[in-house]
């Protein structure tokens, strides 16, 4: 999704940076991700218009909306750094509006709980069959170089090949594709997946 700028050029999603606050521009990456991944929604789904009604996509109406998912996805001193505060905040938000959207969540644990490579990118498959970017939350990036860590970021495609299994990631305006099996091999911290699914 594509949002204007003020300077008029385009932004691939939103930019933590648009916040007006320091402390929102720091700590701001999962509530601007739900934002993104809420306003998609309502702007490809008629019913779920309700989310994000926005006559247009620009920085200075989209920040107000982001100001506004902050009040429920709203990240702590350690920033938005469970998967939870991420899901409750957006189902509290989908409440308010009158939305029936049901989060779907995979956690990607260190140790004996952390979910086969198969598992996430099957997880990360149906939500994007679904037509929802998937929210992507990683505290460590491994080795993956192009992703910040303690951070959440949004996956708009998968790509299963030679070059092995690559996630296109939208970040602050921009996107980029990086190795999902070299994140998911060399992380050493708590990772996770959202994606949001319209109840009949």
């Amino acid at each position: 999704m594509d949002i204007r700028r003020q300077d008029g050029t385009r932004s691939h999603g939103a930019d933590q940076d648009w916040y007006s606050l320091p402390w929102r521009q720091r700590a701001g990456c999962g509530p601007t991700t739900a934002s993104v991944q809420m306003a998609y929604l309502a702007a490809l789904r008629p019913s779920l218009a309700a989310l994000c009604p926005l006559e247009g996509r620009e920085q200075g109406t989209f920040v107000t909306y982001m100001d506004q998912v902050w009040e429920y996805v709203t990240p702590g001193s350690h920033g938005l750094n469970r998967v939870e505060m991420y899901t409750d905040g957006v189902a509290r938000f989908c409440g308010e509006r009158g939305v029936r959207l049901l989060p779907h969540a995979l956690e990607v644990p260190i140790g004996e709980e952390r979910p086969g490579f198969d598992r996430c990118v099957s997880f990360i498959r149906a939500g994007l069959a679904s037509d929802c970017p998937v929210a992507f939350l990683n505290l460590d990036n491994g080795e993956v170089e192009a992703l910040d860590k303690w951070h959440w970021v949004l996956l708009s495609a998968l790509e299963e090949g030679d070059a092995g299994t690559l996630v296109t990631v939208v970040d602050n305006g921009n996107t980029f594709s990086i190795d999902l099996k070299m994140w998911y091999d060399t992380a050493r911290d708590l990772g996770g997946f959202v994606w949001l699914e319209e109840l009949n």
